[in-house]
């Protein structure tokens, strides 16, 4: 329940609506026992032949009034307190997705798209319930059971204690019921997560299922995974149902008790009819508030299975950001944590000397795979010049890149910017000075203009079009329906994988930074496109520190500098034509990709 706890804090921010509903509250448990305790007068004053008329037409008016009175303090308490759920989950889903944005790229790793989807989604919607709902039942279903209570003892003591030693054999029941059922909402938020997850794999990748006929294959995996999820949620259900009918056969044996002492206590005029009758409405009536209180511990447990999935991604440590970067409060709610960084934080460097790895290497944080990716990678790219990473798959070229904008931290050795720490420097203005054009274009469901213009959304239409001209990208927006106003769709998958790659090219050329890395930045183009690509490329790479991932020779050709790396280590680095003349490693990648080759798009290591 702790993290439930933690959630006050999201709510402190509402506390005047809060009070507001808690008491709106008060009024529904007040006028709940007000009208319980007008049985009294109406049997024994106003249901008996000697009754006066204005008696009996004042109380018929209280009647009504206390139920208009009962009525408003319902609508305030439920509106109320909706509105603070609404908004403290609102702020919660933006505060969850935000964390989300700001955690390494190794967490992201570690976990499915669909079961972080599902977390802000599904788990979100069952701490929603509890707020809008659950809270509401607690509070106000407490408050009137106890006006019941107090209502009881008014009548007669000694038979409400008879009542109340139901009171701990029930709690005890709850008790163990809210145990397991809390055990079993968590694995159904987690069977939750995997369902999301699989679907989220498996109709993004639709177009491999189908090439490979893997159609029943991939059913008969979500049909087993939805029969796991099944079970959870019959197990749930099961513990959930039977609170109530065992509730129910308690409640009627204490009802039977009462009823047999209470017309005891009437024929020996210790009490009257509608004395009696008062205390056996409100007797009754505590069954309605214990009913809901049942039903609110099984959604309160739901709700802590879900905040505990939820924390866990809160208490994640997130990349080091710069105190300027913090950013306050969410919405009208809860502040932003930030984690500490470096205590010697500095600003980025006007870089005039270059980038440096020393003694670099690198493993990859998780438990299962913790096996050395880089090892001792010592390796310099001075300012202004292009290096060019080769080698076969899984050497290490696109980890070693993605040290150097901090997506991952060297586990041993340092990366330096003219001396510089990369570990010192401000995260934020660090990559704020890099591009990145990757193999995995991702564009999004926005026009044209808006992924060209993704991190520059007030720059000039005009600034767009020439980025879009310098990657040869102009003439194919042109012609699609709407030109840069057209809605590329999920993924951009309207576009061939060799125009998605332009746009992403165009993206960055109007970054305009002086440090680019090109992962595979012109795997998925034609030789066609690959010619006019390059020409943009190597207009794009002057003056520039750029750091090339590629497998094609006419990119790498151009690079000032080639490393080639096998297995995580820098076995050789110097131009094209002096690897070629040390007959080592490079020349057998040249020798076995490009003998006889005449098309500069041949592949060297696919």
């Amino acid at each position: 329940m702790s993290n439930l706890k933690r959630l006050a804090h999201f709510v402190r921010p509402y506390g005047p609506r809060m009070v507001g509903a808690i008491v709106a509250m008060v009024g529904v448990a007040v006028a709940n026992t007000a009208v319980i305790y007008m049985v009294q007068p109406l049997f024994d004053g106003a249901l008996v032949p000697t009754a006066v008329a204005d008696m009996v037409r004042r109380l018929a008016a209280v009647i009504v009034l206390l139920y208009l009175a009962l009525g408003v303090a319902r609508y305030l308490s439920g509106y109320l307190m909706g509105s603070v759920g609404y908004a403290v989950v609102r702020d919660l889903r933006v505060h969850v997705y935000r964390h989300l944005q700001f955690l390494p790229l190794g967490f992201h790793a570690r976990h499915t798209t669909g079961g972080l989807m599902s977390r802000v989604t599904s788990d979100v919607l069952a701490i929603q319930e509890a707020l809008t709902r659950v809270f509401v039942d607690l509070l106000r279903e407490t408050m009137t059971l106890f006006g019941l209570l107090a209502l009881m003892f008014y009548w007669d003591p000694v038979l409400a204690l008879v009542i109340l030693t139901i009171g701990p054999l029930l709690v005890t029941i709850i008790g163990r019921l809210a145990k397991r059922l809390r055990r079993v909402s968590r694995e159904t938020q987690r069977g939750l997560g995997e369902i999301s997850a699989f679907l989220q794999e498996t109709l993004t990748g639709i177009r491999v299922v189908k090439a490979f006929g893997m159609e029943r294959a991939e059913t008969e995996k979500f049909r087993r995974s939805a029969e796991r999820l099944f079970r959870h949620s019959l197990r749930a259900e099961r513990l959930a149902s039977i609170g109530s009918p065992l509730m129910e056969f308690i409640g009627a044996c204490g009802g039977a008790a009462v009823l047999l002492y209470g017309s005891w206590r009437i024929t020996e005029l210790a009490l009257t009819p509608g004395q009696f009758a008062s205390f056996l409405v409100a007797a009754f009536s505590t069954y309605a508030p214990l009913r809901r209180l049942s039903s609110a511990n099984v959604r309160v447990q739901a709700a802590a299975a879900a905040a505990d999935r939820l924390f866990e991604i809160l208490d994640e440590r997130l990349e080091p950001l710069p105190a300027a970067g913090r950013l306050g409060m969410i919405g009208g709610g809860a502040l932003e944590p930030v984690a500490a960084g470096s205590n010697s934080i500095q600003p980025m460097p006007a870089m005039v000397h270059g980038i440096r790895f020393e003694r670099v290497s690198f493993a990859y944080a998780d438990e299962k795979i913790n096996q050395p990716v880089l090892h001792d990678i010592d390796l310099e790219i001075p300012a202004g010049t292009a290096v060019a990473l080769v080698g076969p798959s899984g050497a290490g070229k696109s980890t070693l890149a993605n040290l150097i904008p901090r997506f991952y931290e060297p586990t041993s050795g340092r990366v330096c910017i003219d001396g510089i720490d990369l570990c010192d420097i401000r995260l934020d203005e660090l990559r704020e000075q890099i591009s990145m054009v990757t193999q995995d274009t991702i564009l999004f469901n926005d026009t044209v203009r808006a992924n060209i213009a993704y991190c520059q959304p007030d720059v000039a239409s005009e600034a767009v079009e020439r980025a879009a001209r310098a990657a040869f990208a102009n003439e194919f927006i042109a012609q699609l329906p709407d030109g840069y106003d057209t809605v590329l769709g999920e993924r951009g998958l309207r576009l061939s994988g060799g125009q998605r790659q332009r746009i992403a090219i165009a993206r960055a050329l109007l970054k305009n930074t002086p440090i680019l890395i090109l992962d595979e930045a012109t795997s998925n183009l034609d030789v066609r496109s690959d010619r006019l690509v390059q020409e943009a490329l190597v207009n794009l790479m002057e003056g520039r520190t750029t750091v090339i991932i590629a497998h094609r020779l006419s990119t790498i050709r151009n690079a000032d500098l080639i490393a080639v790396i096998e297995s995580g280590r820098v076995v050789e680095q110097g131009t094209h034509e002096q690897l070629l003349t040390r007959m080592g490693a490079y020349q057998r990648l040249y020798s076995m990709h490009f003998a006889g080759a005449t098309e500069p798009g041949f592949l060297l290591e696919g």
